[in-house]
């Protein structure tokens, strides 16, 4: 018996036509046509060329100064900007707006290399190496603890502690991508502070300055309470923080207005920053978290503590702390300044 074919074959009888396509040369008039939307083409393009359209500034009207009392407890907040544009300058004026208002600040410690600048913060409390940061933390977890335990309000302790930390990036010793407690309190900081301790305000907050962004880890820049800088002279850099920060979606257009928004910002005034308010939420528009920042020069004054406490050497602050004061739960000291109770020196 034959076998039956696989392959489908053309009825008998009915003949397939291959098609056949015809090249038809197209005629006068198409050319003309062509040619003339060719020429049109090119010499609009010469005319945008030569003669470019005015640019249009994108209005900032609407971007609010920013509110130094709207920032959270135990904050972290990381400052970028080149050499002698004024980041120090712009953290000392922060410093001082806060200790003349009811959220002052009862410690501030200067963990610098070259100890410069930042007149207001006494000698006692200037250090030039971050180790001394991780014990700083450590006091301030004694310090909740005590106050977890305390029976009575007034047996709390008040530590509203900062941290400002600078010229550190580019040391030789130091290393800030590398540093694990500035990592632990970017992340996770707020957890030894208020709530988590009953007494309200209480906890660490850090300023971190740095003449370049890729010195501060990419796990800290993410998960910064606010993030300051102004105009950058890296291109590379200022796309890096305007694609972790100031892009709204990935739209082609919104990447362009953003860039423009950002670059006429950082322009409309000398030494002017930019405060990216990372801790708002639900944000729609630049203008919900990013915040223009103005410092003005004010007269240097003491931050805080005694008068003493700017006379004293490194080694006699030591002493004094180890033996003066009331213990703590664990047997550590605490210290009082002026009829106001906060945390000891970490030595």
């Amino acid at each position: 018996m034959p076998q039956a074919s696989t392959i489908s074959e053309p009825k008998k009888g009915i003949v397939v036509q291959p098609k056949v396509t015809v090249n038809v040369a197209p005629s006068a008039s198409d050319i003309h046509a062509f040619r003339t939307q060719r020429e049109s083409r090119l010499q609009a393009q010469f005319d945008h060329r030569l003669n470019p359209p005015k640019y249009e500034a994108p209005d900032i009207s609407n971007f609010q100064p920013v509110d130094l009392m709207s920032w959270p407890d135990s904050f972290f907040i990381s400052v970028i900007a080149s050499r002698r544009s004024g980041k120090s300058f712009l953290v000392n004026w922060a410093l001082q707006q806060f200790q003349q208002s009811k959220r002052r600040f009862s410690t501030i410690f200067l963990i610098s290399p070259t100890d410069s600048g930042f007149k207001g913060i006494p000698k006692k409390y200037r250090f030039r190496d971050l180790s001394k940061v991780q014990a700083i933390v450590n006091q301030q977890r004694e310090v909740m603890r005590h106050n977890k335990k305390a029976k009575y309000v007034r047996d709390r302790v008040i530590s509203r502690v900062c941290v400002v930390i600078d010229d550190c990036a580019c040391s030789a010793v130091e290393n800030l991508r590398q540093s694990q407690v500035l990592e632990e309190m970017a992340m996770n900081g707020r957890h030894i502070g208020h709530p988590l301790d009953p007494q309200e305000g209480n906890g660490v907050s850090f300023f971190v300055l740095s003449q370049s962004l890729t010195r501060i880890s990419r796990a800290v820049r993410l998960n910064l309470d606010c993030f300051i800088f102004n105009n950058l002279s890296s291109a590379k850099e200022a796309e890096m923080i305007l694609d972790e920060c100031f892009f709204l979606n990935t739209r082609r257009d919104a990447k362009r207005e953003a860039r423009d928004k950002y670059e006429t910002l950082v322009t409309s005034k000398d030494f002017r920053f930019i405060c990216v308010e990372n801790f708002v939420q639900n944000n729609r528009a630049h203008e919900d978290y990013i915040k223009t920042i103005d410092a003005e020069e004010e007269a240097d004054f003491q931050l805080f503590g005694n008068p003493s406490d700017d006379e004293d050497s490194d080694e006699e602050c030591d002493s004094q702390f180890r033996t003066k004061g009331p213990k703590t739960v664990s047997g550590g000291r605490l210290f009082y300044s002026g009829g106001t109770k906060f945390a000891s020196h970490p030595y």
